[in-house]
């Protein structure tokens, strides 16, 4: 019998930790997500232009706060799923593998080498101007979650990638499952018959 891989993902201290961060970052961009559409399907005309511009642009910076609050958990730790998902991806059966996953790995890293950047630019900004105002620490603050917004849309779309890898990879160490045989069926005897 062949010996199976072990998945990557068990390797790592903490992984599973990791990967429900992950989970519970999707759960709540998706709902944020599912509310902005709400909002924004109830307040715009059928070309997209909102009735009130003020309030959508709050609405959206509402958005953007919590995807960006959502994913704050998850940050530090994102390129370790990365690079476990990367490693994963090598050992499951090629049958396994949906081509997809490496082009989505690689959406994945990218956009969080953008939501890095925009946070490095947001600590930048309040190192520069320790002295702000609360209005300009806010200004700046919607401004990074507007800046990182696509990019971590892209990890509310490509994220669950990550943990389909992780469960094919888990699946695959495991090794096939053994075939049950059901239970033979009645026989019939004189007098009886087995429905079919």
């Amino acid at each position: 019998m062949p010996q199976s891989v072990p998945s990557r993902s068990a390797a790592v201290p903490g992984h599973q930790e990791i990967a429900g961060r992950l989970a519970v970052f999707l759960r709540a961009a998706d709902t944020a997500l599912d509310t902005w559409d709400l909002y924004s399907d109830e307040h715009t005309d059928l070309d997209g232009w909102p009735y009130d511009p003020e309030a959508y642009d709050g609405r959206k910076a509402e958005r953007d706060r919590a995807v960006w609050m959502a994913f704050s958990p998850l940050r530090e730790e994102a390129s370790v799923l990365l690079d476990v998902a990367e490693a994963d991806l090598d050992r499951i059966p090629l049958s396994s593998v949906q081509q997809r996953w490496a082009w989505q790995l690689g959406q994945l890293r990218d956009a969080l080498a953008r939501i890095e950047t925009a946070r490095t630019e947001y600590q930048e900004l309040l190192t520069a101007h320790p002295h702000a105002s609360r209005e300009a620490r806010h200004s700046a603050v919607d401004a990074r979650n507007a800046e990182a917004w696509n990019a971590l849309y892209s990890w509310s779309v490509h994220g669950r990638a990550v943990l389909e890898i992780r469960t094919t990879a888990v699946r695959a160490a495991a090794g096939p499952r053994l075939a049950t045989t059901p239970p033979p069926a009645p026989l019939a005897t004189a007098g009886h018959t087995t429905r079919r």
